[in-house]
C-alpha cells in the first residue's frame, strides 16, 4: 500500500524518483524500493515523507483514504477557536491590549505572539496553549465549556475543592484519608 501511495503522490507533484530521493536525502534506488514495496522506511523517514507531501502517516500506510491532514497550525487554530467562541477580532484585540491588525496577523501567520501574550490569548479563548500550538488535537474540553454555559473558574468559586463535592463524596474522602493514616501509622 505504501508504494502505491508514494507513486500517487509523486505523480501528483510531477516529480521524478531522483528528485524525491534528493529531497529525502537518500539514494534513488532506496526510494524506488519504497515505491515497489520491497523496502519499508523507518519511522523518521516515513514522517519526513508525510510532512513533505502534507499527508498523514495513516494515509501513507493505507489506514485511511483521506490524504488531507487536519489543519493544526497555530494561525488556523486561533481563528477557528475564536470564531467558535463567537469572539470578534476587535474583542480579542481588546482582551490582549493589542491592535486588531496584530490579531489578524496572528491568524494569517504573519506574526506570532510572545509567550506571555500566548498564555493570555489561550485564557481569553477558553482553551490551552497546547491546543493553540497543535500539541493536542481534541478541542472539545475547551470549546464545550462556553457552549454548556459554565466556566471552570466560576465552577470553583472557593479555594476549597471539597466545598463543591456532594456530602457523600466528602464523607468517602474522609474515610479514605483515615484508612491511609491508620495504615501508615502502623508501620512506624
Amino acid at each position: 500500500m505504501l508504494g502505491k501511495r508514494l507513486l500517487y503522490l509523486r505523480n501528483k507533484r510531477e516529480l521524478t524518483q531522483e528528485e524525491l530521493a534528493k529531497i529525502f536525502c537518500m539514494s534513488r534506488s532506496t526510494y524506488a524500493q519504497y515505491e515497489v514495496d520491497r523496502r519499508k522506511p523507518d519511522y523518521d523517514t516515513l514522517q519526513r515523507i508525510a510532512d513533505y507531501f502534507k499527508v498523514s502517516t495513516d494515509f501513507l500506510l493505507g489506514h485511511t483514504v483521506d490524504s488531507v491532514m487536519e489543519e493544526c497550525t497555530f494561525p488556523s487554530r486561533l481563528k477557528m477557536i475564536r470564531e467558535l467562541n463567537g469572539i470578534s477580532l476587535k474583542q480579542l484585540a481588546e482582551n490582549l491590549n493589542v491592535s486588531q491588525t496584530d490579531i489578524s496577523q496572528f491568524e494569517t501567520g504573519g506574526k506570532y505572539p510572545d509567550p506571555p501574550a500566548l498564555s493570555v490569548l489561550a485564557d481569553s479563548l477558553n482553551c490551552s496553549v497546547d491546543y493553540l500550538l497543535g500539541r493536542i488535537t481534541d478541542p472539545r474540553p475547551y470549546l464545550l465549556e462556553s457552549q454548556h454555559g459554565y466556566n471552570t473558574l466560576a465552577a470553583h468559586s472557593s479555594d476549597d475543592p471539597m466545598e463543591d463535592l456532594p456530602e457523600e463524596a466528602r464523607k468517602s474522602l474522609e474515610e479514605f484519608k483515615e484508612f491511609i493514616l491508620r495504615k501508615y501509622r502502623k508501620g512506624e
